[in-house]
């Protein structure tokens, strides 16, 4: 194998630091790991609708998110993303704080909060699209 540097122009700097705690928790280097991973590519052809960002939540039916179940998600993968192309009710028990645990809400969908989330909190974590509805 030849040992030559190679540029890449484009890298996504979120996805390499992604991948450079990947290779440090597998005790590899940064090119062993991406050389990996386009061999994977190439052998299997993954499409990119196949590529699963694990801390990406995305709602395309109707799903209820409590305070529990959004503090276990961060619990296990950190700040995350949702995506709501359906109906995502938060839980009355969800507040400020907990929301705080998300790192971005993408709504299309429908978004139901209860009355105490201050629309200001959705504004600061969410690309608002669709409807939202407080109850």
């Amino acid at each position: 194998m030849s040992s030559k540097s190679v540029l890449i122009r484009g890298l996504n700097r979120d996805v390499y630091n992604q991948l450079i705690g990947k290779a440090k928790e597998q005790g590899k280097n940064v090119g062993e790991l991406a050389n990996e991973a386009m061999r994977v590519f190439l052998q299997n052809g993954i499409d990119k609708e196949e590529i699963v960002d694990p801390r990406k939540l995305v709602v395309s039916g109707s799903v209820t998110l409590s305070k529990d179940d959004i503090e276990g998600i961060f619990d296990e993968v950190g700040k995350f993303k949702v995506e709501n192309n359906g109906e995502l009710f938060f839980d009355e028990d969800v507040d400020r704080e907990t929301l705080q645990l998300v790192e971005k809400i993408y709504n299309k969908g429908k978004l139901h909060v209860p009355r105490k989330i201050h629309p200001f909190t959705l504004i600061k974590i969410g690309h608002v699209k669709g409807q939202v509805k407080k109850y």
